[in-house]
């Protein structure tokens, strides 16, 4: 009984420390969105709504990347609060959220189109913010449209999945499989069961397998599972510290060794000069550095946050309130257009609102 009581008390302050420590962590995020940063925000959000197709999709005309382009946009409007129809660019959300949902494949539940480069990567991206929209979203009518939806795109990537438990460019390719890719799935799965949406736990396993399996004694984590030497980066750190941290292995000896690593990186670090992938995917990168970061002890937010926010007001065209016009070497290639850069930056900047799902603690 005395054992019993013990084990009870030892529960019971253990939930409330843990209460504590979010408490503490959303204060000090709160205190860092300091006006310059929402001036820098809004601007951002201000070029993005100009900048929306009239079919509601996001970026360059030859929609090449139009999924992801589009899901980041949207991901970015709803960080601040804003839901279709709802908020100031509840508007652009819901003509995203039309051009996406018109994408999607209902017998496949692929979500993409004829020409559409993102492929898998967009799917997941793409499944991600449906399933935001879903958890956010208290409209009823739209929610039932949505799961349908939603439940074959999350079908499509379980189909998908190799016997390593990676993913790869197309559905159903089962020879092909890479990091990013596997983290885009691993990412739209763990926020699918958030909300209700069946995913069988093994799915989620083999995926977490996968990743650290990956993972190198360095901290790094391999761009795909097997391959000895090479593209073993930044990026796909983040990646994978990210997804681990979102799966709840905060405790895992890749995660910790990742975090390491990426701390190399901080502003002044030079690090960047060495990784050609770090400069060819700087916004990818801190999409998901961001997030690592957040998810990890308050020391490395505390660090990271300022030191990054600070480089992306450096990074922004005060004029147009865009990001992506810098061509300089350790900036990121504009391959993927203006529109693509200001949603991964000011959704980087907006992750203190502590609004969207995938980035609360």
């Amino acid at each position: 009984m005395r054992y019993q009581k013990s084990l009870l008390f030892l529960t019971l302050f253990i939930i409330l420390l843990s209460f504590t420590l979010a408490d503490e962590h959303t204060k000090i995020s709160a205190k860092m969105m300091t006006p310059r940063i929402q001036r820098a925000i809004e601007d951002g959000h201000q070029f993005l709504a100009k900048k929306q197709n009239r079919d509601g999709s996001f970026g360059p005309p030859d929609k090449k990347f139009a999924i992801s382009i589009t899901s980041f946009a949207c991901l970015s409007f709803m960080a601040a609060g804003n839901l279709p129809h709802r908020g100031r660019y509840g508007k652009n959300v819901a003509l995203g959220l039309d051009y996406i949902t018109s994408t999607a494949n209902k017998g496949t539940g692929y979500i993409s189109t004829e020409g559409e480069e993102s492929k898998m990567h967009g799917h997941g991206y793409a499944t991600l913010f449906l399933v935001e929209v879903y958890g956010m979203s208290a409209n009823e009518e739209m929610r039932e449209r949505l799961r349908r939806t939603i439940e074959k795109a999350v079908e499509c990537i379980l189909n998908s999945q190799t016997v390593e438990g990676g993913w790869g460019y197309y559905p159903g390719d089962f020879q092909d499989h890479e990091g990013s890719i596997t983290v885009c799935q691993l990412q739209a799965l763990r926020a699918a069961r958030n909300v209700g949406i069946r995913v069988p736990k093994k799915h989620i396993e083999r995926a977490i397998s996968y990743l650290k399996q990956s993972a190198n004694p360095n901290g790094t984590f391999k761009y795909r599972l097997g391959m000895v030497g090479g593209r073993n980066s930044f990026p796909l750190t983040a990646a994978g510290v990210s997804s681990l941290n979102a799966i709840g292995e905060y405790d895992a000896p890749e995660v910790k060794k990742g975090l390491e690593y990426m701390m190399k990186y901080i502003p002044p670090s030079d690090m960047w000069m060495n990784d050609r992938y770090y400069q060819a995917f700087y916004y990818y990168a801190h999409f998901y550095a961001a997030q690592a970061m957040y998810q990890a002890p308050l020391k490395y937010w505390r660090q990271w946050f300022p030191a990054i926010s600070k480089q992306f007001l450096k990074l922004q065209n005060r004029t147009t309130g865009a990001w992506g016009d810098q061509e300089t070497l350790g900036y990121g290639t504009t391959n993927y257009g203006r529109s693509y850069a200001t949603a991964i930056a000011t959704l980087v900047l907006q992750i203190p609102y502590n609004y969207l799902p995938i980035f609360q603690r």
